[in-house]
């Protein structure tokens, strides 16, 4: 019977832990709320043409140490470029590392699910949680779709680290109220 019990109370703690670890992430909102302009800040570093190659994030913190500014972005909507096309708003298209920082508005409270999508490496936090990662190579595809509580309507600080090392270059995202029509991000709730 003492048998039983633990198990069952390990099972208890189980169900507990698992539906903890789905719960939504919780926002923080920008405190004090900005009054931004449209787009969002971005800094570029550049490693130089092939061979030489940005290989994970690691190497992207390394060079962010120089980056500097670039034009703003008008969001996150850069769809898949053609080979040899210039990485968002830099001039060059191959080893480029961004630092991404500005903000995205939500109109209402809720539980929101985000995705973001990159070729090739990404590192995306909002309002103080991470909301998309990948460290390595990848056509312009999804990363995971992750769920997040916004206690509040407004503004949220964004921050992202991406990186392209050849090929083709993408960074989008997409969101949509839990239940809700899922869709692109548009670039006008994004501020900087």
């Amino acid at each position: 019977m003492k048998l039983f019990r633990t198990g069952a109370l390990v099972a208890v703690f189980a169900m507990i832990a698992g539906a903890a670890m789905t719960a939504p992430l919780k926002l923080q909102p920008a405190s004090p709320q900005p009054s931004p302009k449209a787009g969002l800040d971005v800094k570029y570093a550049w490693e130089g043409n092939p061979p030489r190659k940005i290989q994970n994030l690691s190497k992207v913190d390394f060079l962010l140490k120089k980056a500097k500014p670039g034009q703003p972005l008008r969001g996150l909507d850069y769809r898949d470029t053609s080979e040899g096309d210039p990485v968002l708003t830099f001039n060059e298209a191959f080893n480029v590392a961004a630092e991404i920082t500005g903000y995205i508005k939500f109109n209402a409270p809720g539980v929101y699910e985000l995705e973001t999508w990159s070729n090739d490496g990404i590192d995306a936090w909002v309002g103080g949680q991470q909301i998309g990662y990948f460290n390595g190579r990848q056509g312009c595809d999804a990363n995971q779709r992750t769920e997040v509580e916004v206690p509040q309507a407004g503004w949220y600080p964004l921050k992202i680290k991406y990186f392209q090392k050849y090929g083709t270059s993408c960074l989008m995202m997409k969101w949509g109220k839990k239940g809700e029509r899922f869709t692109w991000t548009p670039n006008d709730v994004f501020g900087r």
